[in-house]
């Protein structure tokens, strides 16, 4: 609680009797200063001056909650989700290079085998269409002509989801999750730019969706189809802003060309937690994730789980960072994260400018936070006006 001391008048100086050791802030009320102390950075009923509550009700983070992506170097600290993007032979255009039915697995089956070995889950994405198989081939791409766009024909994304899926169930390595493609951001049937994965309509992701999960459902009952993952949902969504959360709207709205739309293929929503803003502000956390949860309400989706399949200081990179403010940055975005309720939290990358490979204080850290916060219960978030997180895990507080 606020502590309320009596002033004391020295002629027209006025000053407090004393000032709690603790004290990170005042207002004046009567004949007394009010200091607010780090203690009420804890308090539930945070006053707004102060700042807010993430968190409403306790709740006991998954003990499976870390993720790591990584392009060559396999990361050497502790985490349980590996996805396949940016691995050098384990997208769909690498995999199937040469046409329908033609698979060079020699890649993604160690990428896999890995990940299994370390007791680690796998999320494969979709992104990057083959030229054979892609609706626009001479399209420029991030990974080669043709790889933003959809298929030409849906069943050829559908018959690689169904051989993906099949090959490690039948290798005893599952996969547990497929991501139906990357931050799309729509141009329509045409057209490639710097950050948009997906030069397509949110129709035609619809009806990948609806492919691929059929595929894999069919196949392996018990995996986990996730959203496309969009990004840029740091502010409050208004319909047809053009924002990540209406990327989102849109494809879970979208007709699928069967009757159904893209909401009814989906066991979870995938979203990346990156701020634009050139601030990396990742006090916008709660926000995308209740912007996220207002589009899974509108489209009948409550409930479900949330995952963030990327996230990082992006603008400036996190590189750029002195490893202190990497450490606080990597334990603010995941608590904030985890006390919003989201379930699995996946770094990108562990061996580029996004990670941190080259620095063993903050891989430490990270082990240390993945150990705390892994299966702990956590009782408080609170983001703080302070630029900090003030939180209780397992009873004990922690402020970064």
């Amino acid at each position: 609680m606020p502590i309320s001391v009596p002033v004391v008048r020295t002629g027209n100086i006025v000053t407090p009797q004393s000032v709690p050791p603790n004290a990170v802030g005042l207002s004046v009320a009567s004949n007394n200063y009010v200091f607010d102390t780090t203690d009420d950075f804890f308090d539930p009923g945070i006053a707004p001056r102060l700042g807010s509550n993430v968190l409403s009700t306790p709740l006991v983070v998954p003990a499976r909650f870390a993720g790591m992506h990584y392009h060559v170097q396999r990361p050497t600290v502790t985490y349980s989700v590996a996805r396949n993007i940016d691995v050098a032979g384990c997208m769909w255009f690498a995999v199937a290079p040469a046409g329908r039915g033609l698979y060079d697995w020699t890649t993604l089956d160690a990428f896999v085998a890995a990940a299994a070995a370390g007791g680690r889950d796998v999320i494969f994405n979709f992104l990057g269409t083959p030229a054979w198989a892609s609706a626009r081939p001479s399209e420029p791409g991030h990974y080669g002509a043709g790889s933003d766009a959809e298929p030409a024909s849906v069943a050829d994304i559908g018959a690689f989801a169904a051989a993906v899926c099949s090959r490690y169930v039948a290798l005893g390595t599952p996969i547990v999750a497929f991501e139906i493609w990357n931050e799309p951001k729509y141009a329509d049937g045409g057209g490639v730019a710097q950050g948009n994965y997906f030069t397509g309509t949110p129709q035609a992701l619809a009806a990948m969706a609806r492919a691929i999960s059929r595929a894999v459902k069919a196949v392996d009952p018990a995996a986990l189809v996730l959203s496309p993952a969009p990004t840029g949902l740091e502010f409050a969504w208004v319909a047809g802003d053009g924002s990540g959360t209406d990327n989102l709207d849109r494809f879970l709205g979208a007709p699928d060309g069967s009757g159904g739309n893209g909401s009814d293929w989906v066991d979870a929503i995938a979203f990346h937690a990156y701020s634009h803003n050139g601030y990396n502000n990742v006090f916008a956390i709660p926000q995308m994730v209740a912007n996220v949860r207002r589009c899974m309400a509108l489209h009948g989706l409550t409930g479900r789980p949330v995952w963030i399949t990327e996230t990082s200081a992006i603008t400036p990179a996190l590189a750029t960072y002195v490893a202190q403010h990497q450490q606080d940055y990597i334990a603010r975005t995941l608590l904030l994260a985890l006390g919003c309720g989201v379930e699995r939290v996946v770094w990108y990358a562990w061996d580029d400018p996004l990670g941190f490979a080259n620095q063993p204080v903050v891989a430490a850290r990270w082990d240390a936070l993945v150990a705390q916060l892994a299966g702990a219960t956590l009782s408080l978030v609170n983001s703080l006006g302070t630029f900090q997180v003030a939180a209780i895990v397992d009873g004990v507080r922690v402020l970064v």
